[in-house]
């Protein structure tokens, strides 16, 4: 019984380990509406972007994108997909390819 926790733990680690890095590349691009930015509370160039997502959900974002965005404007999101963890989110500058 022992032997059969030890591997089912082992193998989950593994898995959450392949899941736990960010991809290198976004899967795709979202195009959002700036709601609101803030200075994150522990600074060093740190943001906090609030976007209204296209299902009209809200989104606060921790980047470090610097501060020309400004309420109502457009951005792009790169919307990296994991499998496990949630998906990551961050601002692309130029879009490859509009959804």
């Amino acid at each position: 019984m022992k032997k059969e926790i030890i591997f089912v733990v082992v193998v989950a680690l593994i898995l959450l380990g392949f899941d736990y890095e960010r991809p290198a590349k976004h899967s795709r691009i979202i195009k959002v509406e700036v709601v609101s930015l803030e200075v994150a509370p522990q600074g060093n160039g740190w943001r906090l972007i609030t976007v209204k997502m296209p299902d009209g959900s809200r989104q606060t974002i921790k980047t470090l994108v610097p501060f020309f965005y400004k309420s109502g404007y457009l951005a792009h999101l790169g919307v990296f997909e994991r499998r496990i963890f949630p998906d990551e989110l961050d601002f692309v500058a130029t879009p490859e390819v509009l959804p």
